[in-house]
């Protein structure tokens, strides 16, 4: 494959846009493990990189969630495992220290050096990739790394250190745009680090193809968990439990906050949650352990036998035959006699028979291609399809199972269109056979408070027969449509219907401002859900006069009201009640800047940043301001988000910055112009700003909806390090889970300058 088509296919696959796929080549089995961490009776270089376990993530401490695991495969189980982390962490915020930038990722991955060498990781890799600002896009991530010319990097750490079990983060949007970009590598890496023709130049250095065995996800939630593994039982190395010694560890991050709640003994021993992606070998019906069937045998199937389920398709026509193929290959040293495959669908589906025994020299593989029928009326859901083996070896019977997932589709299908987020996705797990994962990201629909919102659906005709219908749709109180819901198609023909939707006030619970509410779509016994985004609307006045920035808001008595409350809350513990943290605000601009003027309730106001450390408002007490001027942004790299701390250490005086835009720093620096001043009041403080028009990406006109959230951070710890993260809670005009209330401009409230 040349080059330049290379790069086009992995950046397709990367970022999901639609194009061919290509089928890896097969590649040889990895060669049998002769025990735990064995080097195989050489000396040989590749022999010292062996690996057992990879863990892919974006940042130092991202391996969070696999403490529990790298200690009781790696210092109790005798294995071997290593760390490759994207980044150095630069892009982070810094709650021991002034350092920032390539400072401060050397620091993070010392941070990550010695947490791991107390799990058993002596070998970590860092590949070097920029951490900029934090990031819900997965797209903006890809552009700010240069392309996908870093994928062949991991895929090179992969064939050289020959992991059998990869376990990575969730990809899909919902989380860091990092975070989602690294899962989505080790993802590319786990389905073609074996394919000679993926990353082909690497032959040259005389690397050779290796194909991992299994590859795991963080959960998207705990419903999507398919293995958890236990915590609170007892290192035999560590001699303390595995939370214990997990927490021990995580200590060490201390840059970002975490030696503040990795307490000794840990507070908690939550099992650690992993989701079975795909696997090339046999694994028991409920796992136990990550390494079962890849490092250990799966029941009696021998560990390393090649055992693989794979449909033509996830998406299958109900009533329609479907091809699903099922290979065996004898990685073993013996033959394997008497070797039947089977292959079991739900009750009352219909499978082929299956071929005649055969025997499996060592090396060999045996092939068998089933027709799976599901009824015409099967509920369109994920359906599990299971393969098993039945041979003898060595006069012992030995036996395996695997599965796989398909979804039976009735003739008429609709769906929402997906943001172009969830769509990018959508495609990149259809392009790398997890499309199966899908299922637990439903759409996304921003709904404008008060405001008609278009909202397409796509109907599609699977039948050789025209049809025709109409569309039901399931909305909570407070939420209407309007438009024609009905449908005509010819046989095998796609139409996409625009329809209306309006969200009220009766949409929103109390005390809230925003609210996120679940919404359905069905034809037939097909349901396609989405979860609507209700936002906060308001039309700004544009002020004749300009207020003063003194932290006195007398003077902006002409400002549009709004107000944020405790119901308000995305981030962490929600505050006692009003006078913990709430506040009330004014908007208004004018041809030059934006003004904004909030009074605080707060008793407590933390005044524990430097003045020469004005950066990452999470930190303490701060406002943030986040402004999309042309109200149509994707990610954050094209917006305004201005913060400030209404003290510092020496006293009342807001200092005000931009944070996780694509000019961060102090306002002097980053946006002339921009003024902030506050005022302790009885009960909390005032604050005022005064955002330059000139420093945004865009100039927005009179008229123009444009998108601006405000956010509050609290910490209410009175006797706080100096520099220290005591982030506490956090709320926002519209507030929805980690992420959405700062860095996914589509979900911030509409806001019109009137004219």
């Amino acid at each position: 494959m040349k080059k330049r088509c290379w790069s086009a296919l992995l950046l397709s696959l990367l970022v999901g846009a639609a194009s061919a796929q290509t089928t890896p080549a097969p590649a040889a089995p990895a060669p049998a493990h002769t025990g735990p961490g064995s080097y195989g009776g050489t000396v040989s270089g590749m022999d010292l990189m062996d690996v057992d376990l990879m863990f892919i993530g974006a940042h130092p401490d991202d391996d969070g969630g696999v403490g529990g695991i790298l200690a009781r495969y790696l210092l109790d189980g005798g294995y071997k495992g290593t760390v490759v982390t994207l980044t150095g962490g630069e892009g982070g915020g810094n709650a021991t220290g002034r350092e920032t930038g390539p400072a401060l990722g050397l620091i993070r991955q010392e941070e990550e050096r010695r947490s791991l060498a107390m799990l058993g990781v002596d070998s970590p890799h860092f590949l070097g990739l920029r951490d900029f600002y934090f990031t819900l896009s997965a797209e903006e991530t890809l552009e700010k790394w240069g392309g996908p010319a870093f994928v062949c990097d991991v895929v090179r750490l992969v064939r050289i250190r020959r992991p059998e079990v990869i376990v990575t983060m969730w990809p899909g949007p919902g989380t860091h745009g990092q975070h989602q970009q690294a899962a989505r590598t080790a993802t590319l890496a786990y389905n073609s680090a074996g394919d000679p023709a993926f990353c082909p130049e690497q032959l040259k250095e005389g690397i050779e193809p290796f194909t991992p065995l299994k590859l795991y996800y963080y959960p998207n939630n705990a419903e999507d968990a398919t293995v958890k593994i236990p915590t609170d039982d007892v290192s035999r190395t560590a001699r303390i439990r595995y939370a214990d010694l997990k927490n021990i560890a995580q200590y060490n991050y201390r840059s970002q906050g975490w030696d503040t709640f990795s307490s000794l003994p840990a507070k908690t021993a939550s099992p650690e949650s992993f989701m079975l992606v795909a696997s090339r070998v046999p694994t028991p019906a409920q796992e136990t352990s990550l390494l079962s069937g890849a490092l250990t045998p799966s029941g009696s199937s021998p560990a390393g036998v090649r055992l693989e389920v794979q449909p033509s398709a996830y998406d299958i026509g109900a009533g329609q035959a479907t091809p699903v193929t099922v290979k065996l290959t004898n990685t073993t040293d013996q033959p394997m006699t008497g070797v039947t495959l089977a292959l079991n669908a739900p009750t009352g589906w219909t499978v082929s028979a299956a071929p005649a025994a055969k025997t499996l020299k060592p090396g060999e593989t045996a092939s068998a291609t089933f027709q799976v029928t599901a009824p015409a009326g099967a509920a369109a859901e994920r359906s599990e399809v299971i393969s098993s083996y039945r041979a003898q070896q060595d006069g012992q019977a030995i036996t395996g199972r695997a599965d796989n997932f398909v979804r039976p589709l009735p003739a008429v299908v609709a769906t929402f269109a997906p943001t172009f987020d969830v769509a990018a996705y959508q495609d990149f797990a259809r392009q790398t056979g997890t499309d199966w994962v899908i299922g637990s990201l439903p759409t996304r629909l921003a709904l404008a408070l008060g405001q008609k919102t278009p909202v397409n659906v796509t109907v599609t005709n699977r039948s050789k027969a025209a049809v025709n219908g109409k569309l039901d749709l399931k909305l909570p109180t407070g939420i209407t449509l309007s438009g024609d819901t009905s449908y005509q198609l010819a046989a095998g023909q796609s139409k996409t219907l625009t329809l209306q939707m309006e969200a009220v006030a009766a949409a929103l619970p109390a005390g809230r401002q925003s609210a996120l509410l679940p919404v359905s779509l069905s034809t037939g016994n097909f349901t396609d859900t989405a979860n609507a985004y209700v936002l906060p609307t308001l039309t700004i006045p544009r002020l004749s006069k300009a207020p003063t920035i003194d932290g006195d808001l007398a003077d902006m008595g002409a400002g549009a009201n709004g107000e944020i409350g405790p119901e308000n809350l995305w981030w962490r513990a929600k505050p006692d009640n009003a006078a913990d943290a709430s506040a009330s605000f004014k908007l208004g601009y004018d041809d030059t800047y934006l003004y904004v003027g909030m009074n605080v309730k707060d008793e407590l106001v933390a005044c524990n940043i430097a003045p020469d450390d004005i950066k990452a408002q999470l930190r303490s007490d701060a406002i943030g301001v986040t402004v999309d001027p042309s109200g149509s942004s994707r990610d954050t790299g094209t917006t305004m988000q201005a913060a400030a701390f209404p003290c510092t250490t020496q006293g009342f005086g807001a200092r005000g910055f931009r944070d996780a835009d694509a000019n961060q720093g102090v306002m002097e620096e980053t946006a002339p112009g921009m003024q902030v001043a506050s005022k302790k009041v009885d009960g909390g403080y005032t604050i005022e700003f005064r955002l330059p028009w000139a420093a945004m990406p865009k100039v927005p006109k009179p008229g123009d909806t444009i998108g601006l959230n405000l956010v509050m951070y609290d910490g209410d710890q009175a006797d706080a390090r100096v520099g220290a993260n005591i982030s506490q809670s956090g709320l926002a005009w519209a507030s929805f889970s980690w992420g959405g209330k700062q860095a996914l401009p589509y979900l911030w409230p509409r806001v019109t300058l009137g004219k």
